[in-house]
């Protein structure tokens, strides 16, 4: 569960830094980046919660989509950034490139899992009705990402606010994964956040309460909850292991 729960957090960051590493800037392909990489990783880790065990292939995108990324950080190390806008192909640039191809394979990535979830004969309701907090947030993420009027490192805060809560979301599945429960989605500050979100864009309260304001307390209220999640968690279950976590044993002489 921790490993997975690391590997989340991983894809969020290294999700911002490819696509600081390609300067894609504030286009479509920032959030286009992210969401494809992260809606991957969930529906692979979804499979896992259904089919009680996890199949890599030959090629993974943990694992191999490191490595890309590390290549293409390297790369605009020594070119810098604007070697990714040469165009290569019929008007398509490298950032183009770049861009569609990590998106197509995490696409691809996910449309394998749910097709070994519905092999193990997984109801595709079931199925539907536990990504369907998942689906919800990310559309409040794009519905987010078009109509706010911040940008530059707004952007990253916003951007880890709505990665924090696909982190969360994953770590319940394995939570529930690994001590044999039902996976309940709907979380309570996930779905809280998703409503205020679009409330606020669609009513007169953007008028009254800036962005910037928003923006902050959906970060902190995101960062609070995971934290919250990850120590009741791990105390729990160094409880029932009989182990230490956060405290070290102290060394006693032998005499």
């Amino acid at each position: 569960m921790f490993d997975h729960g690391a590997d989340s957090i991983n894809t969020v960051s290294l999700s911002i830094s490819l696509v600081c590493l390609v300067g894609v800037g504030q286009t479509w392909y920032f959030p286009l980046v992210l969401l494809g990489l992260i809606t991957g990783f969930f529906f692979a880790t979804l499979e896992e919660y259904y089919c009680q065990r996890l199949d890599l292939g030959v090629i993974n995108g943990v694992s191999d989509g490191c490595l890309m990324i590390y290549a293409i950080g390297i790369l605009s190390g020594i070119y810098g950034v604007e070697l990714w806008t040469m165009e290569v192909f019929n008007g398509w640039s490298l950032i183009d490139m770049v861009c569609f191809v990590f998106f197509i394979c995490s696409v691809l990535t996910a449309m394998g899992s749910v097709l070994n979830i519905m092999g193990s004969k997984a109801k595709l309701s079931d199925m539907f009705l536990r990504s369907s907090t998942f689906i919800a947030l990310n559309v409040t993420f794009l519905v987010h990402y078009k109509f706010t009027s911040l940008s530059n490192w707004y952007l990253r805060i916003l951007t880890i606010a709505y990665g924090l809560m696909n982190c969360e979301l994953i770590s319940h599945i394995m939570l529930a994964h690994i001590t044999s429960q039902v996976f309940n989605p709907f979380r309570p500050t996930i779905v809280a956040s998703c409503a205020v979100v679009c409330l606020y864009f669609f009513s007169p309260l953007k008028l009254q309460v800036p962005e910037a304001v928003l923006l902050w307390g959906l970060f902190l209220l995101c960062l609070a909850s995971y934290l919250e999640f990850i120590i009741s968690v791990s105390n729990e279950l160094t409880t029932i292991l009989g182990i230490r976590m956060f405290k070290v044993k102290k060394l006693t002489k032998c005499s």
